[in-house]
């Protein structure tokens, strides 16, 4: 047993259980956005324009806080990419307005924070674990 905690690789279980579980991530990443949260736990800054309120009022949207979301093609191009080698990740978009958004209201748009942090590690938890248990040839 011994021998087979020696060989583990932490890092590629962890990146191949975030891999396993990127759709919960992004999930939780859209839910934290649509809060108006940054990865900080702070607002997502600067406030919508008076217009952009006005418009948001129209359509029914939210108005109190910026989500980033008005038809959802920017939250629904989000996909996750997990690095093999180091375990690090990050939140990728396709949509064109993406570099734009990512000027204006900055990188910590991304990443999560607080209880969308706990909630994708509780997620997340049970996979590694399994995971884990794999690599380790345990019942």
């Amino acid at each position: 047993m011994m021998k087979r905690f020696e060989r583990l690789d932490v890092t590629k279980v962890a990146a191949d259980s975030m891999r396993e579980t990127k759709q919960d991530f992004i999930e939780w990443q859209q839910e934290q956005m649509n809060t108006g949260k940054k990865s900080t736990g702070g607002p997502i800054k600067p406030f919508y324009r008076p217009a952009t309120v006005r418009i948001k009022k129209a359509k029914g949207q939210p108005y109190d806080r910026v989500t980033l979301k008005d038809t959802g093609a920017f939250q629904d191009s989000f996909f996750l990419v997990v690095k093999p080698g180091d375990g690090t990740f990050k939140v990728v978009f396709t949509n064109i307005k993406g570099p734009w958004l990512v000027d204006k209201y900055g990188e910590s748009i991304f990443g999560l924070g607080g209880v969308y942090k706990v909630g994708y590690v509780r997620d997340l938890r049970p996979v590694f674990m399994r995971n884990i248990k794999k690599e380790l040839k345990v019942p």
